[in-house]
């Protein structure tokens, strides 16, 4: 039977232990804490896989305060007495990669103390967080273009709406001022009629408008990844160690994560069988990244980022897996928020254009409205043929009028 050895095994196995740290995902580093300041000591070869440089460079004096961005220097450097006066310091801030390209790094220090409490070192972490960063990004300018585009379409359909109900209650006006002749009790019904359900309509969207308004009024346990090992066996690969902070990211306990099928018993029932099958990848090229939801101890599912390298003996044989487990949740939303905001862009788009439409056709509408009213109060009235007429484009008109208003109020752009 297997016994799970205590994670201080690993961290005295120091060529093994500095093998995992190197192929970290995120970037380790240790600085001194002298009386001039903070002499760089080590920093993990993942530097160069992340951003471009070889440890020796990222070991030289002032090389981290001069690749910061010149927006970001002076607060990333303010930030040093947070640090010595909470043991602890988490900032984003860009730095310029080996290419000269600048990338989001999200950094986590900590402050280790001598034994009579002095402060000793600086452990800390470095993860490049560009692609959240640019999601969010993204995410923000969408939302603001969505605002400036409705608040462009309320606007239009509420002119739209302005010209229709004006048009309703200028023209039924001179229907009313037209009441002579044969015709004169039906169009005097008539206006008071279109007369009321105008100014109805009116105050029915002041009401609404104001009612809307008024509702809009260290080291290895504390880096921000689970790091896990494999062991590599005919029967298949059970769980030799994983770090604490499976608790931290997770919410299991050490030992529920070292069980037999706990990792797959906890995978998407979606995603389960393609990760599950992309295992022959790890074997045959020595290293697999994949994406996967993961139930959290809470029920949660979260969204996982695993780096998988395989690890092999002398002679080629297969030794182990080391992997990294990295909560990506946060940026796997920012993406579908993003992702949501095109499509809804897109749809502002046709809502745009029809709110176009809708202005053209109001200012059509009031006119046939207006005119024909007009022309009933000047000598439809009157003339019997020119009545009718009038008549029936100010019913057709009205009505094309009241179908419009309908339609902008259902769609409740106004």
């Amino acid at each position: 039977m297997y016994e799970p050895r205590p994670s201080s095994d690993l961290l005295l196995t120091s060529a093994r232990s500095r093998q995992i740290l190197q192929s970290i995902p995120t970037v380790i580093y240790e600085l001194a804490v002298t009386e001039k300041g903070f002499s760089p000591q080590w920093v993990s070869d993942s530097v160069k896989i992340i951003l471009g440089y070889e440890a020796e460079e990222a070991l030289a004096p002032d090389w981290w305060i001069s690749h910061l961005h010149p927006d970001d220097m002076k607060a990333a450097a303010g930030k040093t007495q947070v640090l010595m006066t909470q043991d602890r310091l988490v900032q984003e801030y860009r730095f310029q990669a080996k290419d000269g390209d600048y990338l989001w790094i999200r950094d986590e220090a900590s402050l280790l103390h001598e034994a009579d409490g002095r402060p000793k070192e600086i452990v800390g972490f470095w993860t490049n967080i560009t692609e959240h960063k640019q999601a969010q990004e993204h995410e923000a300018q969408a939302r603001e273009q969505e605002t400036e585009i409705g608040e462009f379409n309320q606007s239009t359909n509420r002119i739209a709406l302005r010209l229709v109900i004006m048009a309703l209650i200028v023209g039924s006006g001179f229907v009313l001022l037209a009441g002579e002749g044969s015709l004169s009790r039906g169009m005097t019904l008539l206006g008071l009629s279109t007369f009321a359900i105008g100014s109805s309509l009116a105050l029915t969207l002041a009401w609404l408008r104001l009612k809307l308004d008024k509702r809009s009024s260290h080291i290895l346990n504390s880096i921000p990844t689970v790091i896990y090992e494999l062991g590599v066996t005919p029967k298949g690969f059970p769980t030799q160690w994983v770090s604490d902070s499976v608790k931290r990211i997770l919410g299991y306990e050490v030992e529920e994560a070292l069980a037999p099928d706990w990792w797959i018993r906890h995978l998407h029932p979606d995603d389960k069988k393609a990760a599950v099958e992309k295992t022959p990848i790890l074997m045959r090229e020595g290293r697999l990244v994949q994406e996967y939801r993961f139930e959290a101890r809470d029920g949660r599912y979260l969204w996982i980022r695993d780096e998988a390298s395989l690890l092999r003996r002398s002679d080629g044989r297969p030794k182990e897996i080391v992997g990294f487990w990295t909560d990506i949740t946060e940026r796997k939303l920012s993406e579908a928020r993003a992702a949501k905001a095109r499509e809804e862009e897109a749809q502002r788009g046709e809502l745009s254009r029809s709110s176009d439409r809708n202005i053209v056709l109001a200012a059509v509408i009031g006119v046939l409205i207006v005119g024909s009213g007009f022309l009933l109060f000047n000598h439809g009235a009157r003339v019997w043929e020119t009545a009718v007429m009038g008549l029936g484009v100010f019913a057709a008109s009205y009505g094309l009028g009241l179908i419009l208003v309908w339609r902008v109020v259902k769609s409740g752009t106004y």
